[in-house]
């Protein structure tokens, strides 16, 4: 051991020199691995803002190129068109364009020049007179509206007849020839010379005031802002639009276009430039993040020496001690062992005892439970027996009770039923008598009305027949635009798919240009080769016999053993690679932060158990504010629910006229979550759930819940949707009856067809279609002096209704 000990001591100080170098290297490696890091970061930085300035210039580049689509839409329409020129200029076989179309102005004379020509911009130009004489004629005829057309063989032979007119000096200093700032095609320049061979541009209305003083009334003057003085002395002017520059100015509108397709190069030229910008960028990142890839993988290898070295010094003096350890260790285990041994057979044997006595026991408590449960059983079917027994009698008797009351009550009701139809058959006579001289009156309005229905169906034939027409020409023009859209919607994103996929080509192979330059230079950081100086080899793999580590032998190309040309297995090369790089990670590095990391996570784990404290103690304060807030909700859902439940039970015996009904709580949940059970006997039936029973009756009921709750909490108002609909008559005059009731404390809007329950109400309203597709509101409103018995006002509202008004009848109708 001494001299073992002595050959530790010697391996110990070699590896802590060895340690200290190591320790130096790692210190080296994370500074180099820290700057590239810090780098990186602003690179990302930089990359983030070139990708917010490519997508600013792109949102500038969508805006204007969607303005330019818009207003060479417009160009192509030809916005601010009359109907008529519109319509000459669509026939493409004699028009050769427009005037406005033949015009270049600079931007700051377009007002001007557009208040000098007017309505000359929309001349349509043709090439011979009997052209212009035709489209003239087809807009005559087809009513498409007036129009202004030239014909360049009359135009250049005027020219020729007249001569150039020479504008003369100027009448007003700083004024500016309309003709000279105009550029035109060469056939159309003596028209711009008769409409603006006399027309001069000034600053305001006073020089052009003083220049038709000085030009004795030869000329024509307008200002930039487009306010017009004629040589016979009108002044033209007023508010203009924003300068000119709007879509609706047609030379403004070429402007715009022009300056639009400028900007959209140079737009284009800086999507190009920051595209640029941010491939570089992304370029670098890419070589600082495979630079930074290595620089960590060079750290983990120190890392990994170092702790190396540390585990191997560990090992020494652990197995150091635990040679010394060993033996004593064997004969207190031997020595612990033969104790435990006695002390189990002791034991089992003491088991053994007890589960001999155990089963015994539980022999005779299964005879004791067998005799209980059979005499259980025989208490039990007697009990179920007489139960079964009870119920059938008490079932009887309470029949027998209700179909006597019932018989009692139903007797009362019939015979107001009797009164009320008598009183009907009385009104409806009357009723009739009225309406036989209105039938007169309606069948002399209905062969009137027939005679108009004749005339208006011949002129809705005509008229039929000219929009069929102009119908198939809409169509036809529809279609061609619908062409030509879709082909321009395919150019354009046939153009942007390409673009888009050449950006991605760019990238791509900026990337992989890096990635090959980057594993260049890490071969050549990390082996110290150069890819140039390697030549040809071939790796052949040797696995030795015994299953040991493979060796790799290096042969020349075309001199394998016995002369055979061999080739590189790279799978099997790969293999052995993936195999010993899998060695090299299962081995790991050691975590030499281990102490830091356990104080902070021993500060986090203080950290959470006092927040876990708080919670606890905050739960504990929730559960008990929810505990009180259930306890007091509990109280005033019973309070409320058992004062609706003797509404309810009241309400359903006036409403009914007898019966009864109450309200039940699922038994077996909690209150809060319990469902609430309807049950309703009404007069001559059995008890039974609210499901059971009629459409009508399940109305009443419903109605009578509905004010059992109103009168718990009245509610400002009430729409009632056709709620009467299933009731019969008697049923309607009971559910007025109640509804009156509550007039004072809440405002209902009923929607129903029932006369009884229009007449209680105090408004009317009604929506009638008198023409097919207009709707028109009727309103009634009903005034009355005095307040009857609720049972007689729904009786007589009808009668009030029809002595007021002779159309009053008419709008109850249409209430309905």
């Amino acid at each position: 051991l001494e001299e073992e000990q002595s050959r530790l001591e010697m391996r110990l100080a070699e590896f802590t020199a060895g340690f200290q170098t190591e320790q130096l290297n790692v210190q080296a490696c994370r500074g180099t691995l820290e700057e590239r890091q810090v780098r990186l970061r602003a690179i990302q930085g930089e990359i983030t803002g070139a990708a917010q300035e490519l997508d600013g210039v792109m949102r500038r580049q969508a805006e204007k190129r969607s303005r330019l689509n818009v207003l060479e839409q417009l160009d192509t329409q030809h916005e601010g068109f009359s109907q008529g020129a519109l319509a000459a200029l669509r026939q493409s076989s004699d028009v050769l364009g427009s005037i406005a179309d033949r015009l270049r102005v600079p931007t700051e004379h377009v007002t001007a020049v557009e208040a000098m020509l007017g309505h000359h911009l929309q001349v349509v130009l043709t090439a011979q007179p009997e052209a212009a004489t035709r489209i003239l004629g087809d807009l005559q005829a087809n009513r498409k509206g007036r129009a202004s057309i030239a014909s360049l063989t009359l135009v250049t032979a005027g020219a020729d007849a007249a001569g150039v007119m020479d504008p003369g000096e100027p009448p007003v200093r700083g004024a500016v020839a309309a003709l000279g700032v105009v550029e035109s095609d060469p056939e159309i320049r003596p028209l711009l010379e008769a409409w603006l061979g006399r027309a001069w541009i000034v600053a305001d209305l006073a020089e052009a005031t003083i220049g038709h003083a000085a030009s004795g009334g030869r000329a024509d003057f307008v200002t930039a802002a487009g306010d017009l003085l004629t040589r016979t002395g009108v002044y033209t002017g007023g508010a203009a639009g924003a300068s000119g520059k709007t879509a609706s100015s047609i030379l403004g509108r070429k402007n715009q276009i022009a300056e639009l397709q400028g900007e959209l190069a140079g737009i284009q030229e800086a999507v190009e430039e920051a595209g640029r910008k941010k491939g570089a960028l992304q370029a670098e990142q890419t070589a600082l993040q495979a630079s930074l890839e290595q620089a960590r993988t060079e750290l983990r290898q120190h890392e990994v020496a170092v702790a190396t070295r540390q585990g191997e010094f560990n090992a020494l003096q652990n197995s150091r001690r635990s040679l010394q350890l060993k033996f004593e260790g064997t004969v207190r285990d031997l020595e612990q062992l033969t104790a435990q041994e006695a002390d189990g057979v002791e034991k089992r044997n003491r088991l053994a005892e007890s589960l001999a006595s155990s089963e015994v026991t539980e022999r005779e408590a299964v005879e004791r439970v067998a005799d209980c449960t059979a005499a259980v059983e025989e208490y039990r079917t007697g009990r179920d027996a007489a139960t079964s027994t009870l119920g059938d009698a008490k079932v009887a008797l309470a029949t027998e009770e209700q179909l006597m009351a019932s018989h009692g009550r139903q007797r009362i009701p019939l015979e107001q039923r009797l009164r009320e139809l008598g009183q009907l058959i009385d009104r409806l006579t009357g009723e009739l008598g009225s309406f036989d001289g209105r039938r007169g009156q309606f069948q002399a309005e209905i062969e009137e009305s027939r005679s108009q229905v004749e005339r208006l169906r011949h002129e809705r034939s005509t008229v039929a027949d000219q929009v069929a027409i102009k119908l198939e020409e809409k169509a036809a023009l529809d279609a061609d635009i619908q062409t030509r859209e879709e082909r321009l919607r395919d150019h354009r994103g046939r153009l942007t798919q390409i673009q888009t996929r050449r950006g991605q080509i760019d990238v791509e192979l900026a990337q992989k240009t890096m990635s090959v330059e980057s594993l260049r230079e890490k071969i050549t950081e990390k082996y110290q080769l150069r890819m140039e100086d390697i030549g040809p080899e071939v790796l052949r793999v040797v696995v030795p016999e015994d299953g040991g580590i493979p060796k790799i032998e290096v042969l020349e190309v075309g001199k394998g053993g016995e002369g055979e040309v061999e080739v590189t297995d790279w799978g099997l090369v790969g293999t052995q690679v993936q195999a010993l790089q899998k060695r090299l990670d299962e081995i790991g590095p050691v975590n030499l932060v281990a102490i830091d990391e356990y104080e902070e996570t021993e500060g986090r784990h203080n950290f959470l158990n006092s927040q876990c404290d708080d919670l606890i103690k905050a739960k504990a304060e929730l559960v008990d504010v929810i505990g009180r807030i259930n306890d007091e909700t509990k109280t005033l859902f019973i309070d409320t629910f058992e004062k609706i439940r003797a509404n309810f039970q009241a309400m359903f015996t006036e409403m009914f006229a007898g019966g009864k009904a109450d309200l039940r709580l699922v038994e077996g949940e909690d209150v809060l979550e319990a469902g609430i059970e309807i049950v309703a006997r009404p007069p001559g039936k059995q008890l039974q759930g609210i499901s059971l029973l009629s459409g009508g009756e399940q109305t009443m009921t419903a109605v009578a819940l509905l004010f059992s709750i109103y009168q718990v909490k009245p509610s400002p108002f009430c729409v009632l949707d056709e709620l009467d609909a299933p009731l019969d008559e008697s049923n309607i005059i009971r559910f007025v009856r109640v509804l009156h009731r509550f007039l004072e404390q809440s405002q209902f809007v009923v929607i129903t067809h029932n006369k009884r329950t229009i007449g209680m109400a105090d408004v009317l309203y009604g929506v009638t279609m008198q023409e097919q597709g207009i709707s028109r509101l009727v309103s009634v409103r009903f005034s009355r002096d005095e307040k009857p018995d609720p049972g007689v006002r729904v009786a007589g509202i009808a009668e009030s209704v029809s002595q007021r008004s002779p159309h009053a009848e008419q709008e109850v109708v249409m209430a309905k």
